[in-house]
């Protein structure tokens, strides 16, 4: 799916007129990565006031999709806030028609994100970006023990607070397999929370086996 620029009138924070401006209502992040370091770096959707030379974010409602790591953000605008009950219910209906249309293909199977505002999408994608940091260590460190590396489903392991990879067992596929294979890495010296989360987890009594890609 394409990143997709709207036109609005957009309202200077001083009270100058309105104005219009083009700004990206759907960014497609695994197509346009320079869209997602632009939210990274707070440069998206920022213009400037041509009549006091502000800059400021322009506050339109905006869809972030990435669609290899299973990540569907709505974006609302930080006025409409106290309109929440209101926009999720939308946001559900708008989702189903994303998902049966536009996304078919994809047959996705995980629930969307709703945030206000671009700062707090950025706070999303910093998260992301931590667990990714992780999640690579995570791998590194299991290779260099031998072991096989598996990748999670991203959204089960984000709903579960597990890494992106985990190390796998070579023989025993079971969720207690998945267990010893991560104290093999835990007691490697890996620090690792999302990984002992993860273990913790496949130790449980009829856990059942990870979701793997």
């Amino acid at each position: 799916m394409k990143s997709i620029k709207n036109e609005a009138a957009a309202s200077c924070p001083n009270h100058c007129e309105p104005f219009d401006v083009e700004y990206w209502s759907l960014v497609s992040a695994d197509q346009d990565p320079d869209l997602k370091s632009a939210i990274l770096g707070g440069e998206l959707n920022l213009v400037r006031c041509p009549e006091c030379g502000a800059f400021f974010h322009h506050d339109g409602d905006l869809i972030y999709f990435d669609a290899p790591s299973e990540l569907l953000v709505f974006v609302f605008s930080e006025k409409d806030r106290q309109r929440e009950p209101e926009l999720l219910a939308r946001m559900h209906k708008d989702y189903d028609l994303i998902k049966t249309t536009l996304l078919k293909q994809l047959n996705m199977d995980y629930p969307p994100v709703s945030v206000f505002g671009l700062e707090a999408l950025k706070g999303v994608l910093e998260s992301e970006e931590k667990v990714s940091d992780e999640s690579e260590a995570v791998a590194a460190a299991s290779a260099a023990l031998g072991l096989r590396v598996a990748r999670l489903k991203p959204s089960y392991a984000r709903e579960n607070h597990f890494p992106f990879y985990v190390p796998a067992p070579a023989q025993n596929e079971t969720a207690n397999g998945y267990a010893v294979a991560a104290s093999k890495v835990l007691g490697s010296g890996l620090k690792s929370a999302l990984l002992r989360n993860f273990m913790d987890r496949m130790s449980e009594e009829e856990a059942l086996l990870p979701l793997i890609l």
